[in-house]
């Protein structure tokens, strides 16, 4: 991504809700609406952390695709993380957590590591723009590549996940993964020009 100038300011998610999940809330109804699932703040939804293989199977049974973004690990010890990998299509960490979930110092052997659980891993790496590994086969966007202009950088609140919904957006459209990766980068870019994460990346999606 390319970045400039960033304002002064500090925006907190509030965690009060989040742990209130219950495995009763993934409900059959709930699976019969769905045709994707996508799994999020996995160490913060503390109820559901034991339940998430059970509930992936059953989405993969059910014909969804599952992708997986699990956001930092307060704890620093990942646990769970590589059990689930097998029943999800794509993962989506940072750099950071690529690194941690398989305990290694090289962003490329930590991605064909954690491919080799299942999934196409997908990892963003900010303003050095994102990579994609599936099998022996690699994707990469740099910033040289991605002819972005410099942004103002008001809020990075959001960023990873706008850069997931539209990598994700993409892949269902079954466009190329290249495609994808730069979808993607546009999402989360867009997500850094206003507070709160939410106001400028749908016009990205919807194109």
């Amino acid at each position: 991504m390319a970045l400039a100038e960033r304002e002064d300011r500090a925006i907190l998610t509030y965690l009060g809700t989040i742990d209130a999940l219950q495995p009763s809330h993934l409900s059959d109804d709930l699976l019969r609406a769905c045709h994707h699932w996508h799994i999020a703040s996995y160490f913060l939804l503390k109820s559901l952390r034991g339940f998430w293989v059970e509930w992936a199977q059953r989405c993969k049974a059910a014909g969804l695709t599952v992708s997986l973004d699990t956001n930092w690990d307060p704890e620093s010890r990942w646990e769970g993380v590589r059990e689930l990998l097998p029943f999800t299509d794509v993962f989506l960490p940072n750099e950071n957590e690529a690194l941690a979930v398989p305990r290694e110092d090289s962003i490329f052997r930590a991605a064909r590591r954690l491919t080799g659980d299942g999934p196409l891993v997908v990892v963003k790496r900010g303003a050095e723009g994102a990579l994609a590994v599936r099998g022996e086969q690699t994707w990469e966007i740099c910033p040289g590549d991605m002819g972005s202009q410099p942004v103002r950088v008001v809020d990075t609140v959001g960023a990873g996940d706008n850069f997931d919904a539209g990598f994700i957006r993409g892949w269902l459209l079954g466009r190329d993964i290249r495609e994808c990766l730069l979808l993607g980068h546009r999402c989360g870019v867009a997500s850094l020009t206003k507070a709160g994460g939410i106001q400028e990346q749908l016009r990205e999606v919807v194109r």
